[in-house]
């Protein structure tokens, strides 16, 4: 209470990781709250594409997919090391909502908005071109595809840890586990109530202006300052599934009720999803459901129907809930646009609702600026050019070509292992290496499912603010999305963790059955 912040940030998702990085690069005083862990809601649950939308052009949101698109070249800019651009095929069948013709326009429409010229042009073909591209699609009733680009992120988680590291790097004050009770508006200032989860402490926080980016959870964080009024997110349940590798080829295909889904590459393995169905349940327990996966699985053997494409085939699951800031009649239609509302007796509480995961910066800048404006203050945004955590001096593949050679040779690490630090920490790669070297036994790979190290888990709690076992593993190392997703590691990881963090034998013991746990919840279906 005695070091008022100017702004303090409710969520720790992309956008709230954002706008605390957005408002710091201006030098605001910044206080960011995360309940549970950074990235641990809806941006770690997506399809794990940055992708401008080509489906909103169906809606006629050719401003939406504008910004998408405009976003996703400033997101490639930045962080090559994390986006990569994908083609997608999306295979046309007769009796489809779209045919080839208002597809052929939707495609040519996106490629002509997009401003990443280096990407190779859209188009459609027929059917044995079609299946020369994927030769496992049903050919019954064929007639064709169109082919586009949009970008893949192995792991969005990464690029909200990115912007938390350069939000603190920046002067903002970045916590998670801590979890806001209740807030009250005084005088010229907005007091907070708060604790940490894992110790137990409560703890007061005073605020000029407060941000509520709290995605999914924007209304019970109304709740906490008193703003009961009409609930102003309507929830939509997405559901995925990883499976063993099914193709290349990335697909956007039509299920039989007209919506639409990917099978994408992820890795070694496949993605499939998502799912888009309206969600009332408990926010922090949304997991998939037999019904969420047997309507994947029939829709995916209907397209690629000799994969056996079995429940028993598949690794995972994982399920997010999409904030949304509009209401319709369908969920797939109900605009992904974004509203910055200013809440609470004096305009001092300034929620962001809605919006999408490629749009954050944006969505931050808006929200900062409406933050100045409260303040009194005029700062323009530096996001558009300022780097990231990780941004790299050069182009990835002359970064690659100068770094892995230098870097594999200084540290005495093979080229590949080189190869997928950059990958994953971009410029801060060498830090990661810095630490093994320091202790030999970090330099060892954690399993044979992914190339990372034990030095890893020390950076991900030195650095990167990882307070659990969990937070540790599934949102800052690659491990956490392979099909055992460290399980069998837990215990020697939770060693390690341990040591750094001060855990004693029960708490290492606690530590591990809590991520076990969080594990097992994804295989019930």
């Amino acid at each position: 209470m005695n070091r008022p912040y100017e702004l303090i940030v409710v969520g720790g998702g992309i956008t709230g990781a954002g706008v605390a990085r957005d408002a710091a690069l201006r030098g605001l005083s910044v206080l960011l709250l995360e309940k549970r862990d950074f990235a641990s809601g809806v941006s770690s649950k997506t399809t794990r594409l940055v992708h401008g939308g080509l489906r909103y052009l169906a809606n006629f949101e050719l401003d939406l997919v504008a910004e998408a698109l405009r976003e996703r070249a400033i997101l490639r800019r930045h962080c090559p090391y994390l986006i990569t651009p994908m083609p997608i095929l999306i295979p046309i069948y007769r009796g489809d909502p779209h045919g080839r013709a208002a597809i052929s326009v939707g495609i040519h429409l996106y490629d002509l908005l997009s401003r990443e010229k280096d990407i190779p042009h859209y188009f459609t073909s027929g059917f044995g071109r079609t299946l020369a591209m994927e030769p496992h699609l049903n050919q019954e009733g064929l007639t064709g595809s169109a082919l586009f680009y949009d970008h893949q992120i192995v792991m969005p988680e990464r690029l909200v840890i990115e912007n938390i590291v350069a939000a603190r790097e920046s002067g903002a004050d970045v916590r998670n586990h801590v979890v806001v009770e209740r807030f009250e508006e005084q005088g010229d200032a907005v007091h907070v109530t708060a604790k940490d989860t894992l110790s137990g402490a409560s703890q007061l926080f005073r605020g000029q202006v407060l941000v509520n980016a709290g995605g999914p959870w924007v209304d019970e964080v109304r709740k906490a300052g008193g703003i009961d009024r009409t609930k102003i997110i309507h929830p939509t349940k997405g559901v995925h599934l990883l499976l063993p590798k099914l193709s290349e080829q990335s697909l956007f295909v039509a299920s039989k009720d007209g919506r639409m889904f990917f099978i994408i590459p992820l890795d070694k393995w496949s993605l499939i999803g998502t799912t888009d169905t309206n969600y009332s349940g408990d926010l922090d327990e949304v997991h998939a459901d037999a019904a969420d996966v047997d309507y994947l699985l029939t829709e995916s053997r209907r397209i690629l129907p000799g994969l056996n494409l079995s429940k028993d085939r598949i690794l995972y699951t994982y399920a997010g809930v999409r904030p949304l800031a509009f209401a319709g009649e369908r969920e797939s239609r109900i605009s992904r646009k974004h509203r910055v509302i200013a809440e609470g007796r004096t305009g001092r509480i300034i929620t962001i609702a809605g919006g999408k995961y490629t749009t954050y910066r944006n969505m931050a800048e808006d929200v900062v600026d409406a933050a100045c404006r409260k303040l009194g203050k005029r700062v323009a945004c530096a996001t558009g050019d300022a780097p990231l955590a990780g941004s790299l001096p050069a182009g990835l593949d002359e970064y690659l070509r100068e770094e892995v050679p230098r870097l594999g040779e200084g540290y005495a690490v093979s080229p590949d292992l080189v190869r997928h630090l950059i990958h994953f920490y971009g410029s801060r790669a060498e830090a990661v290496l810095q630490l093994a070297k320091e202790r030999p036994d970090l330099r060892d790979s954690i399993s044979s499912e992914s190339r990372d190290i034990y030095g890893q888990v020390l950076y991900g709690i030195r650095e990167e603010g990882g307070r659990t076992l969990s937070d540790i593993v599934l949102r800052r190392m690659h491990l956490g999305i392979t099909p055992r997703r460290g399980e069998d590691e837990a215990e020697r990881i939770a060693a390690v963790a341990g040591e750094e963090l001060g855990w004693n034998a029960d708490e290492r013991s606690g530590q591990i059955a809590e991520f076990r746990q969080e594990l097992k919840k994804e295989k019930m279906f």
